[in-house]
């Protein structure tokens, strides 16, 4: 998809709300897999997603019921997480360094070009890092000493450095410090504080700044009406928070219901998403939101039009033109994934989902028009469909593609592939999982 730089323009389409410049939006997430900080005194927490993984090399502590945090182990060369962006992939590796492949266009890479890679390349200047969150053009990690680095697209100011110039290598956010925890929006980013209090910045087009207005933010600012927070994931153009003691505070665009507060209306400040409690991680898609719990059964609300929500509802066939319109999807209070159980760990594409449950067994459901299911069609599906990936610890997804993590610290990836964002050194989509090279 042709992407342009300027700032995105906002558009309502059918049942959702997508940025011209990026394919259909995410924490594009998308939002959204990064490690969570270390253990206290930082607060647990996570940037895109909430995903802990382990892997070796990493430990993992129990800080609350149902929350834990992994550590990174520095000497080692596997990659103990995976975020994507729109159409590019990052990894942490256990160093302490990351390694980005797919889409350059903004210098969401880091790597001080705008050319695209379809291998992974390091970030240049950049070591210490304890978490990253890859958005819809733009990509930002935390450090070890709780600074924060972002480079790739800033038309909307989500690089937070005041500016709205692009940059392909890291930039630091203005007068900010003390952060734990990142996520990327579709261009808005958010930090979460060792103080369990959450600030961002960039695009506020629908309030999803969460400051009481909707006025631009090329520079942090404090969330309102939010304490207490343990772990962020950003959409498109909505945040959400997991709260100590598992309940969840959305804000933003809710057009399609992904607020989860059971109706359709946009907030610029924070609210409870209704009849959901014990949640243990987050992830957020193009407009969609999804939360695992303590039970172990994933709940999805939100933009349900590929059937991302994962609720078993049968799409009608697309209208023919004189047509009545098709029913409204939409759903706007958290509904259980069908089919699944055990569930460990999430990972949100744009418009699709994926979990590891009952061990290790991988699942995906919602749009499927480039094979980012995984299971060889290109069929979307509201019931989750088995992915042919053993050993996964953590999953995530972009635009039409998604990558899983495995247990031997390899990783591989499906779906749409014109720039690269498979990582296995070719640009040809693939309807089942390659392997990330060079990983």
């Amino acid at each position: 998809m042709t992407v342009q730089p300027e700032r995105p323009v906002h558009v309502r389409r059918g049942h959702r709300l997508v940025l011209a410049a990026v394919a259909v939006g995410i924490g594009v997430v998308l939002a959204a897999a990064c490690v969570p900080p270390p253990p206290p005194p930082p607060p647990p927490g996570g940037g895109g997603t909430t995903t802990t993984t382990t892997v070796p090399g990493a430990t993992t502590t129990t800080l609350a019921p149902g929350v834990t945090t992994t550590t990174l182990v520095p000497g080692g060369n596997t990659a103990p997480t995976l975020t994507a962006g729109r159409a590019h992939v990052c990894s942490l590796r256990f160093d302490g360094t990351v390694r980005c492949w797919g889409d350059n266009s903004f210098g969401q890479l880091g790597n001080g070009t705008n050319v695209s890679s379809p291998i992974p390349v390091k970030v240049v200047g950049l070591d210490g890092v304890t978490g990253v969150s890859a958005g819809g053009n733009h990509t930002c990690a935390v450090r070890v000493n709780s600074e924060v680095r972002c480079w790739g697209n800033n038309a909307s100011g989500q690089l937070g450095d005041g500016s709205t110039t692009q940059s392909n290598v890291p930039v630091s956010p203005f007068n900010l410090s003390g952060i734990t925890a990142i996520t990327a929006g579709g261009a808005h980013t958010c930090g979460l504080r060792s103080t369990r209090t959450v600030t961002c910045w960039g695009d506020n087009f629908n309030g999803q700044l969460g400051t009481g207005s909707n006025s631009p933010g090329p520079t942090p600012r404090s969330v309102a009406l939010v304490i207490d927070a343990t772990a962020l994931a950003a959409g498109d153009s909505h945040t959400c928070a997991l709260i100590l003691g598992g309940t969840l505070s959305c804000w933003g665009d809710n057009f399609s219901g992904q607020l989860g507060n059971g109706t359709f209306v946009d907030a610029n400040v924070a609210g409870t998403v209704v009849g959901l409690s014990g949640v243990t991680s987050i992830v957020t898609g193009s407009a969609f939101t999804c939360a695992n719990r303590s039970t172990g059964i994933a709940a999805c609300w939100g933009e349900n039009l590929f059937g991302q929500v994962g609720n078993g509802v049968v799409f009608p066939p697309p209208p023919n033109p004189g047509d009545p319109p098709p029913p409204d999807l939409r759903v706007n209070v958290p509904a259980n994934v069908v089919s699944l159980a055990s569930v460990s760990a999430i990972g949100r594409g744009i418009d699709h989902m994926c979990a590891i449950a009952s061990g290790s067994l991988l699942s995906c459901w919602g749009r499927n028009d480039f094979g980012q299911v995984g299971d060889g069609t290109t069929e979307a599906t509201s019931t989750p469909r088995t992915t042919p990936v053993f050993g996964a610890v953590a999953v995530t997804g972009g635009s039409d593609f998604s990558c899983a993590l495995k247990s031997n610290g390899s990783a591989q990836c499906w779906g749409a592939n014109s720039s690269g964002q498979l990582g296995n050194n070719t640009t040809i989509d693939s309807l089942t999982p390659v392997n990330v090279v060079a990983l």
